[in-house]
């Protein structure tokens, strides 16, 4: 089979008109929500660029390793742009020491339950792992880990979009935003 050449084309005015559009709808209808605005922003860079649609879907019943990992059906899946407590990883309400890794992931798996289970890939990580948004039923994990206090924000690694959940969670004292603790980034780097 021949390979198709590949054409570059120059968006014409009514690409245009319908990217200034959904910029316009990111910013309207997604104001205090992030990821819908990033969502709109990245289907008008689609339309502009001609990338391909969204990555490549999975689906299925999923194993939590930890509060921002999981596997779905054999493969390994980080959820992007957040980053949760390591599972040995703990926090301090006082003088007590808690184990806020463990916490986390408890909470992940509870909030999954038996839901099917939805990422979006969008890259690999250096250890071979799919990087992915994730839902269960029509609920964003990946939001709802940052927004309920069980991870933060990876801004270094596209975490940026969860940022106002990020600051609803630690204004609310949510999970471990009730706690005194290290980033799950720095804490890796001396453990």
């Amino acid at each position: 089979m021949a390979k198709r050449k590949k054409t570059t084309r120059i968006p014409g005015p009514k690409i245009w008109a319908i990217a200034a559009a959904l910029l316009l709808a990111g910013w309207i209808f997604g104001g205090d929500d992030p990821q819908m605005r990033k969502n709109f922003f990245d289907m008008a860079e689609r339309l502009l660029t001609e990338q391909p649609e969204p990555g490549e879907m999975i689906a299925g019943g999923a194993r939590i390793i930890d509060g921002d990992t999981l596997d779905l059906n054999g493969e390994r899946i980080r959820l992007y742009g957040i980053d949760a407590p390591e599972s040995a990883q703990t926090c301090k309400t006082g003088a007590r020491e808690w184990q806020c890794g463990a916490e986390a992931t408890r909470a992940l798996v509870q909030m999954i339950g038996t839901q099917q289970v939805t990422c979006e890939k969008t890259d690999t990580d250096r250890y071979g792992r799919s990087i992915a948004t994730c839902k269960a039923g029509d609920v964003s994990i990946n939001t709802w880990m940052v927004r309920n206090g069980w991870a933060v924000a990876y801004r270094q690694y596209g975490g940026e979009i969860y940022g106002a959940n990020e600051d609803a969670a630690r204004n609310d004292r949510a999970g471990i935003w009730a706690s005194s603790f290290d980033m799950p980034w720095d804490w890796r780097k001396a453990h």
